[in-house]
């Protein structure tokens, strides 16, 4: 069977690539003891922290997974230089900075997508804006507080998201999933997105 392509972005230290493709052939959602024949395959990752010299969660990455087909750039750099640096690929994947509409800050003082992380969003809005073949499928991922960003208008935030992937040719569906509910040992909400292009298969068949 034909392998979906995948792309990665705010990788950190490559949690949807597990999730996607287990680890050394077993499946995480069995903590890595049961074989796992996966479909997927990351062919390319983005990690950038700006705000740190270290680049902690990039170089925990090249070590779990290598060198080959990841890139420890600015993002909004990458983003200008999309069709020389990122691969084709079926599926975009990416849990984008969440600081600017996360529980540890106050709703008030959250930011959201003018905030200094917020912004980053624009950055998976561009590549999707100015890639030559867009991916058939997005992937992403934040916190639940997403729903009632800003505090003064909230919903408007994630509004705009949905309006602006329905403008780049996407239809979307969304669902709030607590991971307590799946067998973690702790409560947490998370907020995950899933886009199909207009032209995409599964979109023409629904």
């Amino acid at each position: 069977m034909k392998k979906i392509k995948v792309i990665e972005l705010f990788a950190g230290v490559g949690g949807f690539r597990l999730g996607l493709e287990g680890w050394k052939g077993k499946s995480s959602s069995s903590g890595y003891s049961k074989k796992l024949d996966s479909n997927y395959q990351v062919i390319w990752s983005n990690q950038f922290e700006p705000a740190t010299k270290l680049q902690h969660a990039s170089l925990v990455y090249e070590n779990r997974f290598g060198f080959k087909g990841h890139s420890n750039e600015d993002i909004e750099i990458v983003s200008e230089k999309v069709d020389s640096e990122i691969p084709e690929h079926d599926l975009l994947v990416g849990g984008f900075p969440c600081q600017d509409y996360s529980v540890a800050t106050t709703l008030k003082n959250s930011k959201g997508l003018i905030g200094k992380k917020g912004v980053l969003w624009w950055s998976i809005h561009k590549i999707l804006s100015v890639i030559q073949k867009h991916p058939n499928y997005l992937l992403l991922e934040n916190v639940d507080r997403l729903l009632k960003s800003p505090s003064t208008q909230r919903g408007r935030d994630f509004a705009v998201m949905l309006k602006s992937l329905e403008e780049l040719g996407y239809v979307v569906e969304w669902r709030v999933i607590n991971a307590a509910e799946y067998g973690m040992p702790q409560r947490r909400r998370r907020i995950f997105i899933l886009g199909y292009h207009e032209s995409s298969p599964i979109c023409k068949k629904f």
